[in-house]
């Protein structure tokens, strides 16, 4: 015969509720109060190490996308939400600035726009300001009127990417960024590696090799060259190239030189 359980006693805080003729006890208990603790102090202790990261990603990935800049209109799409078409009109009248913590570019007036972690943000930061204060010109012709080319204008330490345009008895050079003196960008990359930081030079990076091939089959050429040259600061080399030599690919690396500054541009293949 089976030892009977014994039946349970009505628990201290419960003895002075109202009880029924013949009512028992079939079981009582708690919280265990360790394990809702545990759980506290975990839930705790995973917060600012597991939850709020996840969700600082979740925001920030959720705000960050992918933008199109053409010769009308810029569009940016976020990863969550709805597309922004802001035309080139309202661009004019919109304040540009950026994030170099997190290279966004934002939007500032009519509309407001904020497009973080951008990995060309330099590339759409000018493409934004050159569309604030140039027209692109529609296309007229489908064969163009001059060659571009990518170019570097040296002078001592200081270098300047951009582009030129290859005309019959001289180039035109359109710088893409402003000058940059080698040794200080070196000097500011090593000091940072040493003190664990990045430390960098933030220039807007404007597209003129697209502008130009805008340009190249506009109906009138010469005024739309000596807008944009007006805009980027550009100038002209006169003459035919100091020196001119073979660069593979069917390429010509061609220099101009005055004094100590050198202009070198690579001739497209034909």
């Amino acid at each position: 015969m089976l030892p009977s359980s014994p039946t349970p006693s009505w628990p201290a805080w419960a003895e002075s509720l109202p009880t029924e003729e013949g009512e028992q006890v079939l079981a009582t208990g708690g919280p265990w109060f360790m394990a809702y603790f545990a759980t506290v102090m975990l839930s705790l202790m995973l917060l600012p190490t597991v939850v709020v990261p996840l969700l600082a990603v979740w925001f920030i990935w959720g705000r960050s996308g992918k933008f199109l800049l053409t010769s009308h209109r810029l569009i940016w799409k976020p990863n969550l939400g709805k597309t922004v078409i802001v035309p080139r009109e309202a661009l004019r009248t919109l304040e540009i600035s950026i994030g170099t913590r997190f290279k966004s570019v934002r939007l500032r007036g009519a509309q407001k726009i904020s497009m973080p972690l951008l990995w060309k943000y330099k590339q759409l930061w000018g493409g934004l300001v050159l569309l604030q204060h140039w027209t692109p010109p529609a296309a007229t012709t489908s064969t163009a009127a001059f060659q571009v080319g990518s170019a570097w204008l040296v002078s001592g330490l200081h270098v300047q990417p951009g582009a030129v345009v290859i005309q019959p008895n001289a180039v035109r050079f359109f710088p893409a960024e402003s000058s940059a003196n080698v040794a200080s960008e070196t000097g500011a990359a090593l000091a940072g590696l040493a003190l664990g930081a990045m430390l960098r030079t933030h220039r807007a990076h404007f597209p003129v090799e697209a502008a130009l091939m805008l340009v190249a089959r506009a109906k009138a050429v010469e005024p739309e060259l000596d807008t944009l040259s007006h805009i980027l600061r550009g100038e002209t080399w006169q003459g035919p190239p100091t020196t001119q030599k073979p660069a593979g690919a069917g390429r010509t690396r061609m220099t101009y030189q005055q004094g100590s500054r050198k202009l070198t541009f690579m001739m497209p293949a034909t």
